[in-house]
């Protein structure tokens, strides 16, 4: 898979280069079902019409840009994202700076220059898409526009779990509920993060709220269950001999435990 970093100063540079594809649209925080709906329609559709699969997302979050005072929950950092893209089997992920500038962008504009621009011939996103400044664009005017360029428009309607749409928010609020049990439902397996021994969660990542969990923690290509307690937004306690284990902890939230070790 091909990561390519877009900014107003590279864009006409990569359009020259760019293949046709079938594009899914969204910005994939935790890339879930619903997400991966989304990109596996994307996916028959460019297999069915001899495309490149590509996904556009943005990065930073556009609320961190446009609210600054606001800290962003995010729950993966790009790197994950394109662990799990690359595994769905993605082409190209187009990963565009969000900046001021970009958020002042009218959203016929900002399909001109990286949607079409782009050489999408088919479009895809979720039911609830926006895009273009102060998210004027929907997937109404997307329909419009995407007719009147004769580039096929795919709308995949919301995925439900327990009669909720399953989104990154929910998936938020799950963690703050302690929830994680439901959190395969939503995400197609358990939450993951990384974790320093020394220095904390790694950025971009979410933990649950405070509290004990069962874990899995990838060491080594081996999986340890054991116990670990959230004492805050950044570190956690784990309840297993550390010196055997690596810096560096891949950890899976498994379930909430009611009573906390000592």
């Amino acid at each position: 898979m091909k990561v390519i970093y877009v900014n107003a100063n590279n864009l006409q540079e990569i359009r020259q280069s760019s293949p046709n594809v079938a594009m899914a649209l969204g910005y994939f925080d935790g890339v879930h079902l619903g997400h991966q709906k989304v990109i596996q329609t994307a996916k028959e559709k460019a297999k069915a019409q001899n495309l490149s699969l590509a996904v556009l997302s943005f990065f930073p979050h556009p609320k961190s840009v446009l609210c600054s005072d606001i800290a962003i929950s995010y729950l993966e950092p790009l790197e994950q994202k394109i662990e799990k893209l690359e595994k769905l089997e993605v082409d190209i992920f187009y990963i565009v700076e969000f900046t001021k500038e970009l958020a002042k962008v009218e959203a016929n504009d900002f399909l001109d220059d990286y949607v079409i621009g782009l050489n999408a011939k088919e479009i895809i996103c979720g039911f609830d898409y926006t895009y273009g400044a102060k998210a004027s664009g929907t997937v109404k005017t997307l329909a419009d526009y995407a007719a009147a360029h004769q580039v096929g428009l795919t709308v995949v309607e919301e995925l439900k779990w327990n009669n909720q749409k399953i989104s990154s928010t929910l998936i938020r609020k799950h963690l703050i509920e302690r929830k994680l049990s439901e959190l395969p439902n939503l995400l197609g397996g358990f939450y993951k993060t990384k974790y320093c021994q020394k220095n904390g969660i790694l950025p971009n990542y979410s933990l649950p709220n405070v509290g004990s969990y069962k874990v899995l923690i990838e060491d080594r290509h081996a999986s340890i269950e054991c116990v670990a307690t959230v004492k805050c937004k950044k570190y956690i306690q784990i309840h297993h001999e550390m010196s055997i284990l690596s810096n560096l902890l891949t950890i899976e939230w498994v379930e909430q435990l009611k009573t906390i070790p000592s």
